[in-house]
């Protein structure tokens, strides 16, 4: 494997590839690792460097006319695991299913189709598996028990963090004799033929002018939910409203996972420990290394049915406090030692909780923080609304693009079913003899729009899959309807968003749609030079 940049290489000739993937990202560096042996040469752009810089970062600028966003993105080589705290979760049945009460749900497939590349895909991120055959995988054993709640109103759960992964990391040090990497080479254009029905090439420039054009068989952009829709509008030389929009869907039906921070279930400061005990995190060894599990709940799918309500989960959660003295610690060691008197008052006046620190690293527990305050994180999945959408700004970047105008929106549907499931976990802990949950205001008076949402950096949809093209942008192959040579990985194909976080699913999506590309691009149409790198003649 080479990787190259933008500002080294000879732009006076196209580059010629079998594949181009557009983002270094989960997405990306999975379907490059599962095609390793497939004879193909790959072809992968990268906005970013090495680093995460200014000039580059530049590009993410948003213009947030919505429900405010984090915009958490990062143009660099791995795209946005750079910032990847590791929580896998595949998806619930009921995520794939067609339900009455949730206009334009369904997958094109149902979960059986999903299994195996789940699997696949754990194997990838060293987590799982997460099924044996068609069957989702038990609780973990050797865990505290908890008391069984009553499984019409909601169900346990399960989330596994193995190691966080900077699939940069992977780029850098892993073989793969197929794959070659252009850094700082951001797309300015897709190109297509006349009638705007196949996608013959892409442009590149970096921040310095320097401009490349690369010529393949197929492209694959794996460059994120606000990305991917904001290159397909901007690419209109041919077609007006961008590549794939004749139905006027690419940038639509954004979803994330809304979530409020002030906790909407939370136990008193006091009951810290035991609820620790019980819902983790909890550090466990298996077959593929040592993990945190944490444990929580989901409405179940018959309550869900019954009161028409979304996918929605609650997870423990803890935000530390200003005086805890690990914290303390660690800002005195490393930085920034803006307040080093007070950080050392607050490590002196802790020390028994400096001491059970010291131990649990030593038997290589988590370390206990004090804790302003901690509870229940609840978290759901959206409503697919058309009017919740990526557009063009007319405000430009640096390299004369438009930049992403984001409307996120976000609706009572969303407050009701978290509403429903902490009112829920509320009085099944009271009836079990658990730790008090105390709810939040808005949750009691139904006032919804008193909740403090804000997004999970989770963009879904927005180039979602559909059976018909009318209804989403990409078919159940991930290409794009209607275009040859153009396909769309990563979250922004989901049709519906879960309450997972998506990378897992990115992931076993990616590696299907890997699958796919083995078979459709077959090495018997492929040239003796097909099986050669590009080239890349380096700039005098």
């Amino acid at each position: 494997m080479s990787i190259n940049d933008l500002r080294t290489v000879d732009g006076s000739r196209p580059i010629e590839t079998d594949l181009c993937l557009i983002g270094s990202g989960p997405a990306g560096w999975a379907i490059a690792e599962e095609l390793k042996d497939s004879g193909l040469r790959i072809l992968m752009l990268e906005s970013g460097g090495h680093t995460v810089e200014p000039d580059t970062a530049a590009l993410n600028e948003i213009e947030d006319i919505g429900t405010r966003l984090f915009n958490g993105r990062s143009r660099v080589l791995g795209g946005t695991s750079y910032l990847w705290n590791g929580r896998c979760m595949p998806f619930d049945d009921i995520d794939y299913e067609e339900r009455p009460w949730l206009p334009r749900s369904g997958w094109p497939f149902g979960p059986e189709t999903m299994v195996p590349y789940v699997n696949r895909a754990s194997e990838h991120l060293a987590s799982g598996p997460y099924y044996n055959g068609r069957t989702r995988r038990p609780v973990p054993r050797g865990l505290v028990s908890r008391p069984s709640v009553d499984p019409a109103l909601m169900r346990a759960t399960w989330w596994e963090n193995p190691a966080s992964i900077q699939f940069g990391q992977f780029l850098t040090h892993r073989r793969n004799p197929n794959l070659w990497v252009l850094l700082r080479a951001t797309v300015t254009h897709l190109n297509t033929d006349p009638f705007g029905r196949q996608v013959q090439s892409v442009e590149v420039a970096d921040g310095a002018g320097r401009r490349l054009t690369v010529r393949a068989r197929a492209f694959v952009l794996c460059a994120g939910g606000i990305e991917n829709p904001r290159i397909m509008l901007y690419s209109n030389r041919v077609s007006p409203n961008g590549v794939g929009n004749e139905h006027d869907t690419v940038g639509r039906f954004l979803m994330d996972h809304p979530r409020d921070f002030e906790l909407i279930a939370r136990v008193d400061a006091g009951d810290a420990e035991r609820f620790r005990d019980l819902f983790g995190p909890h550090v466990m060894d298996n077959e593929r290394g040592r993990h945190d599990f944490i444990f929580g709940y989901t409405l179940s799918p018959e309550r869900q049915r019954a009161e028409q309500l979304l996918n929605t989960a609650a997870w423990p959660y803890e935000v530390y406090s200003p005086s805890d003295p690990f914290e303390a610690v660690t800002r005195l060691a490393k930085g920034p030692r803006d307040h080093v008197l007070r950080d050392a008052m607050i490590a002196a006046a802790h020390p028994t909780l400096l001491l059970k620190a010291v131990r649990s690293r030593r038997i290589r527990q988590r370390i206990r923080h004090k804790v302003e305050r901690i509870g229940f994180l609840v978290s759901s999945e959206q409503v697919p609304n058309p009017d919740s959408r990526v557009q063009l700004s007319k405000v430009k970047d640096h390299l004369g693009l438009p930049i992403s105008r984001v409307d996120w929106r976000v609706h009572e549907l969303e407050a009701r079913s978290q509403a429903a499931l902490a009112q829920s976990i509320q009085s099944e802990f009271a009836r079990l003899g658990l730790p008090a949950i105390r709810i939040a205001d808005w949750v009691r008076n139904g006032n919804w729009k008193d909740a403090k949402f804000v997004d999970g950096c989770h963009p879904i949809g927005t180039t979602r899959m559909s059976v018909r093209p009318e209804d989403g942008v990409v078919d159940a192959d991930c290409k794009v309807h209607g275009v040859d040579g153009l396909y769309v990985a990563g979250s922004s194909v989901f049709s519906t968003a879960g309450h997972a976080n998506p990378t897992l699913m990115i992931l076993a999506l990616a590696v299907r749609l890997a699958d796919h590309l083995r078979r459709s691009m077959s090495m018997k149409a492929a040239s003796d030079a097909a099986r050669t790198q590009p080239t890349f003649q380096v700039a005098v």
